[in-house]
């Protein structure tokens, strides 16, 4: 098994509306990870809320991290969909 964590400024709405663009289906329910078929093998995701961070006193940005336990997964198949969620989870920006 092999786990990737990331830490993302995302608040729970966030990822639950980004989801869709993800996997197509319903995020996962609070404290319960996702777990998708990946090859021979298979990823769970979840999303864990950690505290915010407060940036110059006045701008807060939520935090959370984003976990994923692969099983059984190839490589190539790993770096597929971290790059699919990369896109589905991505911000616009100038």
């Amino acid at each position: 098994m092999q786990r990737l964590e990331k830490l993302m400024s995302i608040s729970r709405s966030e990822f639950e509306q980004s989801w869709p663009a993800f996997d197509g289906m319903p995020p996962p329910a609070p404290g319960s990870p996702a777990c998708l078929a990946l090859g021979s093998g298979h990823v769970e995701i979840a999303y864990e809320p950690r505290p915010a961070v407060r940036l110059g006193g006045l701008l807060e940005l939520p935090r959370a991290a984003v976990t994923f336990v692969f099983d059984r997964v190839e490589e190539a198949d790993r770096a597929k969909i971290i790059d699919r969620f990369d896109r589905a989870f991505q911000r616009g920006g100038g």
